[in-house]
């Protein structure tokens, strides 16, 4: 089922051409909007969950069985239509490929820091505006 989400346009979610194809803008109260599609996606073991499928006809939507080599990790990127994680080759600007269990260095316990996407790292005055103050010190 397809329902739509409204996000506010910011910095990070700019809701540009490029990285929203299907998305229609307009205007809410005076803040820009961008209309996204949203799809319940259920797994075969039930468990279901809300996505954003920016492009439903993406070649990646519907991959293979993958088939992970004993002593490697499968990396899925946080953003399904634009994403170089496992399910690409090790290919410069590709993808990263089944990633060796050698190469990870420890585990993510919670956040540090995080911003808007509006700061500037050369201006550091620009991070306390910027930051996420619900987001800082949150678990994974």
């Amino acid at each position: 089922a397809k329902r739509d989400v409204r996000v506010p346009v910011d910095i990070n979610s700019p809701c540009n051409d490029i990285d929203y194809p299907a998305a229609k803008t307009g205007a809410v109260a005076g803040q820009q909007i961008c209309v996204l599609p949203v799809y319940r996606e259920t797994l075969p073991n039930g468990r279901s969950y809300d996505v954003l499928d920016l492009d439903p006809a993406h070649p990646y939507d519907n991959t293979q069985v993958y088939q992970v080599p004993q002593g490697h990790v499968f990396a899925m990127g946080d953003n399904r239509d634009d994403s170089a994680d496992s399910r690409f080759p090790a290919v410069e600007g590709d993808g990263i490929g089944m990633v060796p269990v050698d190469n990870l260095v420890g585990r993510a316990w919670f956040m540090i820091f995080s911003t808007d996407g509006s700061a500037e790292w050369l201006k550091p005055w620009t991070w306390f505006s910027a930051a996420r103050w619900d987001r800082i010190g949150g678990g994974f």
